[in-house]
């Protein structure tokens, strides 16, 4: 089985001073894999240069095996289709309903007749009252985005991912504005979302304490190096030392990291 997400050698600089170096690793379909790391560590590069906002300085990024660093124009447009993107204040438009929202995902998949008369037909509108069944929240698929509470308005968010056929979703801090019992339910409805229907998930995390019960791997980055890769299960205080306090951990960070290998077959929750 081919990864569907592929970082190769990484490495980025702003103004002289390296912010990604040398970072490698693959996820799998229906793999959940959280970057953790101190601030400044590199995740938000490592982000943009995923969804090919940021053309890094060195490596390689594929995406369902197309290198997004060498494409431009139409073909960066529909291999960015496989990305579905989730982020810490949802992105929604407050004053749509929750369907309307989830139907934005599938825009690209519309004729332009259909997306400029705002006429996704009701195939399209069933599909995405599928979609918000999906994350639980089909009883409010007709309320406005903004009448949500934050952990619904991110369930929306992660339909409008799988409205949008997404083969990889990234999601950036998704959980960090919520309260931890909204925090739990958002997260294990995107592992849910991402094993039962084989998307690969790259998902950045402050809330360590979260990422057992979440993740299938932890990736840690530290000072743009990945130091850290390991199954969820294995994670354990020391690896949590060196990626927030190596100093303290009472050995040095690993500095070689090669692309780990295939996981183990991820289980459903």
């Amino acid at each position: 089985m081919a990864p569907v997400l592929s970082v190769q050698g990484l490495g980025h600089r702003y103004g002289g001073a390296p912010v990604l170096r040398g970072v490698s690793f693959d996820v799998m379909p229906g793999e959940v894999v959280a970057v953790i790391g101190p601030s400044g560590a590199g995740k938000t590069t490592l982000f943009r240069a995923t969804t090919a906002l940021l053309r890094p300085e060195e490596g390689h990024v594929e995406v369902a095996g197309r290198d997004l660093v060498r494409l431009g124009g139409n073909e960066l447009r529909q291999a960015r289709r496989e990305i579905g993107l989730i982020f810490q204040h949802y992105n929604l438009v407050r004053r749509l309903s929750a369907i309307d929202n989830v139907l934005v995902g599938r825009l690209a998949h519309l004729p332009t007749w259909r997306v400029l008369a705002r006429r996704p037909g009701a195939e399209e509108r069933a599909r995405a009252r599928e979609c918000l069944d999906r994350v639980g929240l089909a009883d409010r698929a007709d309320a406005r985005a903004d009448t949500l509470s934050g952990g619904q308005q991110q369930r929306v968010a992660i339909a409008r991912a799988l409205a949008q056929s997404s083969r990889l979703v990234l999601a950036d801090e998704p959980v960090a504005s919520l309260d931890p019992a909204s925090a739990t339910g958002v997260l294990a409805t995107l592992r849910a979302v991402a094993t039962e229907h084989d998307i690969a998930v790259v998902c950045s995390l402050h809330q360590v304490e979260l990422v057992a019960g979440f993740a299938h791997r932890v990736i840690g980055l530290r000072s743009g190096q990945m130091v850290l890769d390991v199954p969820s299960a294995e994670f354990a205080p020391e690896d949590r030392a060196t990626v927030y306090d190596p100093l303290d951990s009472g050995r040095p960070p690993a500095t070689n990291l090669s692309v780990a290998g295939p996981s183990p077959s991820p289980s459903s929750p």
